[in-house]
Order: C-alpha cells, then structure tokens, then sequence
C-alpha cells in the first residue's frame, strides 16, 4: 500500500474522453435522489432512500477519501461537457492487512446500458491499483442485477463465490455473487 491506515486523501478528478468522475456538492442532491429514490433503480442494491438519508450519502461524497476500514469514498460521474450527475461510483476498504477494496456503482437509468459505469469503473480501479496500491479490487451484486455484473465481467473480475439467501433486502432474502480482480491481472 502506498499510504497508511486511516489516512485522509485530497479526492481525485479522473478523466476518459466521455467522462469525469469527481467529489460530489451539495447541489448535486436532486441528481443524485432522481436515482437512489427511484424503486426500480434500487430493485438489486437496497430499498429506495428517503431524502434525509440521500443528503447524507451527497455530504459522504463531497468529503476527502479516508483510507479507513468500511468508509464509502466516492466519486459522482458526470459527462464530458456538463457538470450534471448521471451516477456514483465508490469504494471502501474491506480488508487493510490483505490490501483488499470493494467497489460499487450506481447509474441514472438514462445513460444506463452505454458503457458509462464500465468506464467509470476503469478510471476508479486503475487509481485504486496504481495510486493507493490494492492488492485486489472486489465487487457484489444480486444475481439478478445482471448489467452490474456484466460490467465486473467486462473488466476481467472472475466470480469466486455464490451465497444463496446471503443478506435481507426489505422483507425479502436475497443471493450474492462476489467477484475479484487482482492487481497483477489488470
């Protein structure tokens, strides 16, 4: 690891041609509720917020990283040319002595299914693996959230596990697919 536990970082700016992931503001709330309130958006990773809790996850994204264990560091994504938020993507330390970092992604349903998240994805794991120095980058998912792990898929994670009735989403039991990606393979 190039930086020590519980270390707090200056939050990038990260750049692709279509892309550019940076600290959320509070203004950003509005976008950020259209997505994390919508039911269906919601369906596969948690039941929908209320606006209490969305303004908090908005604080959450515009503070400085803490490389502190199970601490969600993120960064909103916005295309290039506009300012406008079109989703997050996030990060948080799993396991410190073993190098390990779990990431997730949540996407506006109007720029869903045109690669946004893929790249978005590959900005955050390239900084993830070069500038902090993971070992390994791990990701989650219903499976029945099939373009989240589609996108683990394109980026070269392997599934490593399955678990049937693994964690309860509302009334509801529900399985899990743990994917990695190792440093070494990226």
């Amino acid at each position: 690891m190039n930086f020590k536990e519980n270390t707090e970082l200056a939050t990038p700016i990260l750049e692709s041609q279509r892309i550019h992931l940076r600290p959320a503001k509070l203004s950003d709330f509005e976008n950020i509720k259209s997505y994390r309130q919508d039911p269906e958006n919601c369906r596969y990773i948690r039941s929908s917020e209320d606006d209490e809790h969305t303004y908090k996850i908005v604080e959450q994204l515009a503070k400085p990283w803490k490389l502190e264990h199970d601490f969600w560091n993120g960064l909103v994504i916005c295309m290039v040319g506009s300012d406008d938020v079109v989703g997050e993507i996030v990060f948080k330390i799993e396991d410190w002595q073993n190098q390990r970092a779990e990431i997730g992604y949540r996407l506006n349903d109007s720029v869903a299914g045109k690669g946004i998240c893929t790249e978005a994805a590959k900005l955050l794991i390239t900084h993830l693996f070069t500038e902090i120095g993971f070992f390994k980058v791990v990701a989650k998912c219903d499976p029945r959230n099939t373009a989240s792990y589609r996108v683990m898929e394109k980026l070269g994670f392997k599934r490593e596990a399955f678990f049937k009735d693994h964690y309860l989403m509302g009334e509801e039991w529900t399985d899990q697919y743990d994917y990695g990606l190792l440093a070494v393979n990226w």
